[in-house]
């Protein structure tokens, strides 16, 4: 049972907001910020945001060299570099609305492994491409560096550096946003589900479950910032999920890599988190496989991610896994985010395509912008 003063004030807002990762926040801090007398909630249904906002790898990047050449390959040139200059933008912007310590930001630049030695040579047309979006060129010849890594010399023929990139502490990075969202007076909901979304004559009845409760908000718009699981509110949309999975090692005393790796055209990646490996990807091995929306790991993906470990990536150094997660990112159209008013009460953002900590706060952003429209 409600009272009195749950029922006329606490669930009734301007502004709630669905999802409570990066595009969430990033959309209820800055329509906060442009609002500051309105009510802003944000609801998830998790302890933690669930999708992939806590369970990326903590990589700031906005391609390898495989992955932009097999992009341009599919979308045109002018629009991969389009996309180039708006995830690196939004590197950026997360860098500087959270602060770079605060989130552990640690410029190390993004390696792609090569196996093919014709590969290197692909770099100086992309530097050509994207000498209009950078100060400088981004990708140079690192093989040299192979032997010092630790890669296997017999498999990984040379290494490409992209200098524009690096990683973060994912957990760092959430909190920080939770704390700025918290301190502009953005009130936070977790471990409440939303089972439905209700157009209703003046306001949005949105329809959650929270402590076995069923209870009834009002809101005078609601922004759907679930990703992957945005299909679930918005049906006419166009959201393929795309499940990730991530790895991490035991500690082994001494190990470090100073860097963050690629390889596979971006699909698969690697770095260090401490003294451990953390590797993960691969959902090209199992594409129809992976597109779900449920968390698990996928034995084929795991045995080969494993196999790279000991076969190329740290031969000879023992490492053995600790423990693994999954989380599902959307793709869909031409890998622009969505990002759009669906009714006079209703918008959303989504459909980042794997590029969620680049992209994230510049589309929560345009978001609020189109909120406060």
């Amino acid at each position: 049972m409600l009272s009195y003063w749950e029922k006329e004030t606490l669930r009734h807002y301007d502004l709630v907001v669905l999802g409570a990762g990066i595009v969430g926040m990033s959309t209820a801090y800055h329509y906060k910020i442009a609002n500051p007398q309105s009510s802003v909630a944000l609801i998830d249904r998790g302890l933690f945001p669930s999708g992939a906002s806590t369970k990326n790898a903590g990589f700031v990047c906005f391609g390898s060299l495989g992955e932009l050449l097999q992009t341009q390959k599919e979308i045109g040139k002018d629009a991969m570099l389009s996309l180039v200059e708006r995830r690196f933008q939004g590197g950026l912007q997360l860098r500087d609305l959270l602060g770079e310590q605060r989130i552990d930001y640690q410029p190390v630049g993004g390696y792609e492994l090569c196996f093919r030695p014709y590969e290197i040579g692909l770099m100086e047309g992309m530097n050509d491409n994207l000498k209009n979006v950078f100060d400088g060129p981004v990708f140079s010849d690192r093989s040299a560096k192979t032997d010092g890594f630790g890669f296997s010399k017999e498999q990984v023929s040379g290494l490409v550096l992209n200098a524009y990139e690096g990683t973060i502490d994912t957990g760092k990075m959430v909190r920080a946003f939770q704390e700025l969202c918290a301190q502009s007076g953005v009130h936070f909901m977790m471990n409440s589900k939303v089972s439905a979304i209700q157009e209703s004559g003046h306001a949005q009845k949105i329809h959650i479950k929270s402590a076995g409760k069923e209870i009834e908000l009002r809101a005078q718009q609601v922004a759907v910032c679930t990703n992957a699981f945005s299909g679930t509110f918005l049906p006419d949309q166009q959201v393929v999920p795309g499940r990730g999975m991530v790895l991490v090692s035991k500690p082994v005393e001494g190990f470090h890599l100073e860097g963050s790796f690629h390889y596979h055209d971006g699909y698969h990646y690697f770095r260090s988190v401490g003294n451990r490996l953390l590797l993960g990807g691969g959902r090209q091995l199992d594409l129809n496989g992976e597109t779900t929306l449920e968390e698990g790991i996928n034995d084929v993906i795991q045995a080969q991610l494993l196999e790279d470990m000991h076969s190329f990536i740290a031969p000879g150094r023992g490492f053995e896994m600790d423990y693994a997660w999954s989380g599902t990112m959307a793709f869909g159209g031409d890998g622009n985010p969505v990002v759009q008013r669906m009714s006079q009460r209703l918008a959303g953002a989504f459909r980042l395509g794997g590029m969620g900590v680049a992209l994230g706060t510049q589309v929560g952003k345009e978001l609020a912008l189109i909120l406060e429209g």
